[in-house]
């Protein structure tokens, strides 16, 4: 499709519903056949405004091949070309980022510059979208044309060009998530609709510069629109009343959205991150594109908690990579360059930048015997810092390949320091416990506890107690999660039994934040064991344990992890109170659930928020259920249709499905209450969803639950009925 036709679907996607349903697909084949005539492009082509859009689009589109094609230096079909890459990109980026700089300054006039071939081929309308298969040089001008224009911009012979640019800007730049490559015409075009969406997303340019883009945009979509004139009069007549700068910009918008990559919501996760965290927006991006199936189907909450966890690694990275001396200055230098591509997001270049110091160290093996352990463990070290770098991109390959990295840093290190390669071996098993935890691979979970428990055989807990503790508390954190997947309470109770190890030495007097974490995750797994034994004696353990943990886990000092905690203290209780006759613990269920809600606010973690109302909800429920009255009824409804305003069902369907039956439930027992036939049927109505949800989606727990809810309520709407 050539920039017109996309032109046209900005224009009719800015249309407000009214106006759209009066253009069929009829009419807007003609209105682009009109279009073909009276280029709009063209009637503006004179307009110095439009060849800065258009040149700003091209470089922006430039850069982000800059930016692939650095990272591929390092990949193995580019190693042999890596250094004339990284010079050309290097070169090419700064005359990029100059023309940047002129075409937001509209002080001065645009000079004639090699970008101007491709504003011609906008201007003629040359087709910027070549199918897959197809010879780029059949029509995409724009893209086939972009080593060359690359190469006159750096000023080297279009020959000396590296041929990694040409190929990236043919075949595409992957996306984050779903959905196909954008070729580089594709990304122009993106680029060119986010200038006319929003030109103040430079904040470099002055107000000239934004008002210019503004009369750019309305001067276009005033342009298109007249060229429908005469086709229609009712869709004419509805026009009429448009602005066309509004219209422009509502249509940019979601042609933007409808590309794959990275949405608006998540573009604002990324920048808060940035800003939060200090880390660079373009590492952040590196992150995410790297995320994979971990990030499909996220709420952008969950990815902002993940993208902030990784963005505690990176810094913690950088820094040691920036940091660490060595008598080698090529390695030295070798690292900081290494720091440099993740602060760029290039995972696979600083990979190759510290797999080439490593190399250099252990060639130097054969020296004096100080120089060559000092080498030996430089060398651990940079495997180390490899492993590392690979747990930033979270994914399966990613996290295996961290867990191998660190297997190899243990192996180097082991002759020259036995702590320290005990060190990378336990960070070996933390790597195989994560990648088990994020994407459900058991087998890796499994491996984590056979090294766990290897490293406490091994370990001397006489010499290193808190080590041995640290070792204890990650084994039990590797059984509790295979635990909650298994069947039984056999991995539940070596979990139990690994925590109160660890307690032995991480005491309150030596490690308080640390004795807190522990005594967190004894509560977890007692919580567990106590759900599937009878009983209540290991729930009470847990709530005791839960207690404990926030004597320091307060929150002035660790808001959140208080507010967790109070959450999954409320939760036992909950469960405790329902075994239970009387109403004592359901009523501190509920306080511990309001106390979380004081630091789990809708705007800070929304997703935690909204499952904490479901939970108060629950507690109200069985409370209202016990008391005579409606008040606590009422207010578990109110609870539940808290938690609905961020558990919609297009965002997480389950959870949607979770809160709208207990709401049906809890409504079910105010309509039986106050003898309102009425309200049941709508209870009914709620619940019978709900289990239709969890019957589709093969979740046999809870749609056994539902079901029996549905004959409970059946039989409520039946008393309720007149006879």
């Amino acid at each position: 499709m050539d920039w017109l036709g996309k032109l046209l679907d900005m224009v009719t996607g800015g249309l407000p519903s009214a106006a759209a349903g009066l253009c069929p697909d009829h009419l807007k084949r003609r209105w682009l056949a009109r279009l073909g005539d009276a280029n709009p492009f063209a009637s503006i082509s004179a307009n110095h405004d439009l060849v800065r859009a258009t040149r700003l689009a091209w470089i922006e589109a430039a850069l982000e091949v800059l930016d692939e094609a650095r990272q591929r230096a390092w990949d193995p079909e580019w190693r042999g070309a890596a250094a004339d890459i990284e010079r050309f990109e290097t070169e090419a980026r700064e005359r990029l980022l100059d023309a940047r700089d002129l075409a937001l300054d509209r002080r001065r006039e645009p000079v004639a510059s090699p970008i101007d071939a491709h504003v011609d081929a906008i201007v003629n309308g040359v087709p910027e979208f070549v199918a897959p298969g197809r010879d780029p040089g059949l029509g995409d001008a724009v893209t086939a044309a972009f080593p060359g224009v690359l190469a006159a911009l750096a000023g080297w012979p279009p020959e000396s060009v590296p041929a990694v640019f040409g190929r990236i800007a043919a075949a595409g730049l992957p996306m984050p998530g779903q959905g196909p490559n954008r070729a580089f015409g594709e990304l122009v075009f993106a680029a060119f609709a986010e200038i006319l969406k929003d030109p103040k997303s430079y904040p470099q340019a002055r107000e000239a510069f934004y008002i210019a883009m503004d009369k750019l945009a309305r001067d276009l979509g005033e342009a298109t629109l007249a060229s429908v004139r005469g086709l229609d009069a009712r869709f004419e007549a509805t026009l009429t009343r448009l602005d066309a700068l509004s219209l422009m910009r509502e249509g940019a918008a979601r042609h933007l959205a409808l590309l794959p990559g990275i949405d608006a919501k998540l573009d604002e996760v990324l920048r808060r991150v940035a800003h939060l965290e200090s880390v660079p927006l373009d590492a952040l991006r590196g992150i995410l594109a790297e995320m994979g199936e971990g990030g499909q189907g996220a709420d952008a909450a969950e990815i902002e908690r993940r993208l902030r966890a990784k963005a505690a690694e990176f810094k913690a990275l950088t820094d040691r990579l920036n940091r660490l001396s060595n008598d080698d200055p090529e390695v030295a230098r070798l690292r900081t360059r290494a720091a440099a591509a993740l602060q760029a997001g290039r995972f696979v270049e600083a990979d190759g930048h510290l797999a080439s110091a490593e190399a250099r160290d252990l060639a130097g093996l054969d020296d004096l015997e100080e120089l060559a352990r000092r080498k030996r463990l430089s060398a651990a070290e940079s495997r180390a810092e490899r492993a590392a770098a690979a747990m930033l991109r979270p994914n399966p390959d990613a996290y295996r390949e961290a867990a191998a990295h660190y297997a190899e840093a243990s192996r180097i290190a082991a002759p020259a320091d036995a702590a320290i390669a005990r060190g990378y071996a336990h960070r070996q098993g933390l790597a195989l416990r994560m990648l088990g935890e994020e994407f459900g691979r058991n087998t890796a979970l499994r491996e984590a506890i056979e090294q766990f428990r290897s490293l406490v055989g091994s370990s001397d807990r006489a010499t290193d107690s808190l080590d041995w503790a640290a070792i204890q508390n990650n084994l039990g954190n590797a059984l509790q999660t295979l635990g909650q997947r298994e069947s039984g309470t056999e991995r539940l109770q070596q979990a139990v039994d690994a925590y109160r190890a660890a307690l032995e030495e991480r005491t309150r007097e030596r490690v308080p934040l640390s004795w807190a974490a522990t005594q967190n995750n004894l509560a977890t797994a007692l919580q567990t064991l106590g759900q599937r034994e009878s009983g209540t004696e290991r729930l009470q353990q847990a709530v005791d344990a839960y207690r404990a943990a926030l004597e320091e886990y307060t929150r002035e000092r660790v808001p959140l992890d208080w507010a967790a905690t109070q959450n999954n203290l409320g939760n036992a209780l909950s469960t405790l109170g329902q075994r239970e006759s009387g109403t004592e613990r359901l009523q501190q269920a509920a306080d511990a659930y309001r106390a979380a809600l004081e630091e789990y606010t809708r705007e800070r973690v929304p997703l935690g928020w909204a499952a904490t109302q479901n939970n108060l909800g629950n507690a109200l429920w069985k409370l209202g259920q016990r008391e005579s009255g409606t008040e606590r009824l009422q207010q578990a409804v109110d609870a539940y249709r808290a938690a609905l305003q961020e558990r919609t069902r297009e965002r997480v369907p389950l959870d949607w499905a979770m809160s709208l039956g207990n709401q049906g439930g809890a409504l079910a027992t105010l309509a039986e209450g106050r003898g309102d036939p009425a309200l049941a049927q709508s209870a009914l109505d709620q619940i019978r969803t709900a289990w239709e949800t969890f019957e589709a989606a093969g979740h046999e727990p809870y749609a056994a639950f539902y079901a029996a809810e549905v004959e409970r309520v059946s039989a409520i709407l039946q008393r309720l009925q007149p006879a």
